[in-house]
């Protein structure tokens, strides 16, 4: 009876450390689809920018500054990812917690960083191109 009771604990902790490891595969999985959104925000830009055909020196360098910064911070969150992915499991291995809060943040300030670039970009171009329609 009692070796039955510890094959289903050994089972029902087996599951466990199961799951924990597949929930540090998606929530890595989760920062490289996030990498690669925010490269692709690089890629519409440059696009948007080439389609309209105009030229204005601010413009430009908004455009080349948005693509060079949304490549750095998607190639720095899958870095970030994968470092944190091999941290977590070898934190569920040894059965310890430490909270990742400074890739967070630092993953949060990259981003918000190309989002104001985006945001000042798409502002300025629609600036530009009410001036040129009137």
């Amino acid at each position: 009876m009692g070796t039955e009771n510890q094959k289903k604990e050994r089972e029902k902790n087996q599951l466990e450390f199961a799951q924990q490891h597949l929930a540090n595969e998606r929530t890595y999985l989760a920062w490289v689809r996030t990498a690669i959104n925010v490269t692709g925000i690089g890629f519409v830009i440059v696009s948007f920018h080439l389609t309209i055909g105009q030229s204005h020196r601010v413009v430009d360098f908004l455009a080349v500054l948005l693509t060079i910064v949304s490549g750095v911070a998607g190639f720095g969150v899958i870095i970030n990812a994968a470092v944190q992915y091999l941290r977590k499991r070898k934190q569920i291995q040894a059965q310890r917690f430490h909270s990742s809060h400074m890739s967070i943040i630092a993953a949060s300030l990259a981003l918000l960083f190309v989002v104001l670039v985006a945001i000042v970009y798409i502002l300025i171009q629609f600036m530009h191109v009410e001036e040129s329609i009137q």
